[in-house]
């Protein structure tokens, strides 16, 4: 077994560079036994009283499914524990952020960056308020493409609307906050 991505500055200078300069010091990263943890202290998130702190955490072996996925690529992202969303992992309470099978254009992968993937973050998290203040499971509205949970040929899949006009992906860059 080789030397675990993580611990690599080869994989980890190019994933933070842009995020540590937008963030600073906000930015902070902590490693344990086979995993590496980024906590940015607070991230703005239109409709929020406050910054949000948001945890992104990277695994040598993790516990959870990656669906063929790298896990460099599979991380998982945690901000607001316990708020209502249609858009969690049922067990840990992770931010569900993209589909695993959409093509990598549709996803996050860790060559995007980990500012790309505070951007996917803040829009998932404003897509949630905006969802639980327009009723959340009695009908509230996620205002951009979601997918269906679930593996293909599930329920899920089967009950999701093909026929809605696709409409600008959670995985793709957020809205930048001004300079």
């Amino acid at each position: 077994m080789g030397i675990w991505y993580g611990v690599q500055p080869v994989w980890w200078a190019p994933l933070e560079r842009e995020a540590r300069h937008r963030f600073g010091d906000n930015l902070r990263h902590s490693y344990g036994k086979g995993r590496l943890t980024y906590r940015l202290s607070g991230l703005d998130v239109i409709g929020e009283p406050a910054p949000l702190p948001v945890t992104v955490s990277f695994f040598d072996e993790p516990s959870y499914p990656t669906f063929g996925q790298h896990p460099r690529d599979f991380p998982r992202v945690y901000a607001k524990p316990g708020a209502a969303s249609k858009h969690r992992h049922g067990a840990d309470d992770a931010l569900c952020l993209w589909q695993p099978y959409d093509p990598e254009e549709h996803r996050w992968t860790s060559s995007k960056g980990l500012l790309d993937l505070f951007e996917i973050v803040r829009t998932h998290l404003f897509m949630e308020h905006w969802w639980r203040l327009t009723g959340g499971d009695d009908g509230g509205q996620w205002l951009i493409e979601d997918a269906p949970h679930g593996l293909p040929g599930s329920n899920a899949w089967a009950s999701s609307s093909s026929s809605q006009p696709r409409r600008k992906r959670a995985a793709g860059r957020g809205p930048k906050p001004p300079l």
